[in-house]
């Protein structure tokens, strides 16, 4: 009996360790120091994906603060020190975290611990040199002439095409990934629709606790409504460079595209150069094409068109792509953005790739 009571009481003991072990791997513990603060001071752990919200804080002394405490999911923080103008901002999550801040912008605060963060450092590593590659591009290209822009744009084309390809990379392996939600969050704004759908269905429903997903699913919703496939394209008339009215409805029969584009858009321009081959072997085949330009000054339009050898029909009202009532019908907001018509002006494809639509081409009319 007595073993038995011995053995129930360990039983008991065990379940209590298990218990508090189970209860301490639930919680986050964060130890920091803010290098150089040797005066008494307060630290303060914010919440930032509701708004700024201030979760905990803690004494600073000898520059040495620590927080204790529990998430119920992943959180965007930052943890700023009283009268010092600098913050540093992490992932925090029911793990451990040692955190060195600097009291100046001219070196670098370090955050170590955390699967979030382990995840945004290896994402950062293997995009930093195409950022640091597009970044430059990005210094030159003010500078440059036209002919120099229309190439660089191309280059710039290609590494933004590499660094998709490991952002879906990512988000495919990470579909839960908070850090993941944050840094694709700039491009969410400049979106189409057809990139929202796919985007918005790598990332995973899980994260429907966070703001940055919930505006994913605004932004979609809203561009759903502004899709155009399976729905007639809007009609419009609008002046030739010799101010002929040109009719959209009057090219019913045929496989046409309407491009909205602009002397000043590089990437239009460079496209511009792809579709033309493609232009030239369906033209006599039932496809056509009217551009749209979103310019505002007529010179630079017939610059571009003459410039690029542009062969198909080119209109515009030279009201600059806010203002244009077409661009408007069409929900157009950047450039360029392509649809696909078919005979019957029903629009079959929208913000296609050149090979896409060569492959629409060929499927119908060959």
């Amino acid at each position: 009996m007595r073993i038995l009571n011995i053995m129930k009481a360990a039983g008991i003991v065990s379940a209590l360790l298990l218990g508090n072990a189970a209860f301490a791997q639930h919680n986050y513990e964060i130890k920091g120091q803010m290098a150089g603060l040797t005066q008494p001071s307060t630290a303060y752990l914010y919440n930032f994906d509701k708004g700024r919200k201030l979760l905990d804080s803690a004494a600073v002394v000898n520059g040495a603060f620590s927080f204790k405490g529990a998430v119920k999911h992943p959180l965007s923080v930052s943890i700023q020190i009283k009268k010092i103008r600098k913050s540093v901002s992490f992932f925090l999550e029911n793990e451990n975290y040692t955190i060195l801040m600097q009291p100046d912008w001219k070196n670098k605060d370090s955050v170590s611990g955390g699967k979030e963060m382990g995840i945004q450092r290896a994402y950062e590593a293997e995009t930093a040199s195409l950022q640091a590659q597009l970044q430059e591009l990005g210094r030159k290209y003010s500078n440059l002439g036209k002919e120099e822009r229309i190439k660089e744009g191309e280059e710039m084309g290609m590494l933004n095409e590499k660094k998709a390809a490991i952002d879906y990379k990512y988000i495919r392996r990470y579909p839960a990934s908070l850090a993941m939600l944050h840094m694709m969050r700039p491009h969410f704004e400049v979106m189409n629709f057809k990139q929202l759908q796919e985007i918005k269905a790598l990332f995973s429903p899980e994260l429907a606790y966070s703001d940055v997903y919930t505006r994913l699913l605004e932004l979609y919703e809203k561009k759903k409504t502004e899709f155009l496939v399976g729905q007639p394209a809007p009609d419009f008339t609008l002046p030739d460079h010799n101010g002929k009215p040109v009719t959209l409805s009057a090219l019913k029969g045929k496989y046409v595209v309407v491009d909205f584009w602009a002397s000043w858009c590089t990437p239009c321009r460079a496209a511009n150069q792809k579709i033309k081959p493609i232009y030239e072997k369906y033209k006599n085949k039932g496809f056509d094409m009217v551009s749209i330009s979103m310019d505002d000054k007529k010179d630079l339009w017939d610059a571009a068109v003459k410039k690029d050898a542009l062969p198909w029909i080119q209109v515009s009202g030279l009201t600059g792509i806010k203002d244009c009532p077409v661009a408007k019908k069409y929900s157009v907001t950047s450039l360029p953005t392509v649809f696909v018509l078919d005979k019957s002006g029903k629009v079959i494809a929208q913000n296609i790739s050149e090979k896409e639509l060569e492959a629409i081409l060929e499927q119908n009319l060959n």
